[in-house]
């Protein structure tokens, strides 16, 4: 089970904006807080985590749905990763009873009366954990997975006290972990990437799609400004006439 389910603040399941259904502590303004950040999802990311005064906003997307943890950063980050896999989980399982028709117009908390049992169920099951491979791996991207893990504000506006570190402090990379060190200020931006998720084909594909079309979509315009570019000049040299002479 979790060590101490009193670590995790809030806990839900998102399609875009829309929290489908959540798990949330007592503590005031800790939902308003979490719709900002659902509103804010990484875009391009299988998975993202940000963690700041002592807290970790950790996302894992499966487009178009969002698994979105707040928690403690004492809570061990396999417990976390471990938590929303199994919210994952037993989200598809759900899909799969038919029991909801369609997901294109979802109601806030449609689901909630049905994953209140769920999210109890998983705050006491055993935590079963896949081992790591040893290795480094680079914190901006992990080639595996073809998705960028980076670090960016969760909320619209940065914290003032981020700012002014961001300017003052400098930039330490040590394995899986990025962090902005300034005297006197005790916030800490971390970047988590992790092996326990590789089974996002879905998501790799869809992603290696979009760019492959922009791409493309790139490439023609080039070549139509070229093409109407060069027809000018022909019109206004009648031919090669401007070479000729």
């Amino acid at each position: 089970m979790i060590s101490d389910p009193n670590l995790i603040f809030y806990a839900c399941i998102a399609k875009g904006p829309t929290i489908l259904a959540h798990f949330s502590s007592n503590e005031k303004g800790i939902q308003t807080l979490a719709q900002k950040c659902i509103e804010n999802t990484p875009p391009f990311h299988s998975m993202f985590s940000h963690t700041v005064s002592k807290r970790t906003y950790t996302f894992l997307i499966d487009d178009p749905f969002a698994y979105f943890l707040i928690f403690h950063q004492d809570l061990d980050k396999s417990e976390s990763f471990w938590f929303l896999n199994r919210l994952k989980r037993a989200f598809e399982d759900f899909l799969l009873t038919g029991l909801m028709v369609g997901t294109d117009d979802l109601a806030p908390n449609c689901l909630q009366s049905h994953f209140n049992p769920v999210f109890s169920q998983i705050m006491a099951s055993e935590v079963v954990t896949s081992p790591t491979t040893n290795g480094s791996q680079n914190p901006s991207l992990n080639s595996s997975r073809g998705k960028r893990t980076g670090l960016a504000p969760l909320l619209g506006k940065p914290i003032k006290g981020l700012k002014k570190k961001k300017k003052l402090g400098g930039l330490e990379v040590n394995g899986g972990e990025s962090k902005d060190a300034d005297v006197g200020s005790g916030m800490e931006n971390t970047v988590d990437v992790s092996d326990n998720f590789r089974d996002f084909p879905a998501s790799r594909q869809k992603a290696k799609q979009t760019w492959k079309k922009h791409v493309w979509v790139v490439l023609i315009l080039d070549f139509i400004v070229c093409a109407t570019l060069f027809a000018i000049w022909l019109w206004v040299c009648r031919g090669f006439q401007c070479i000729d002479g």
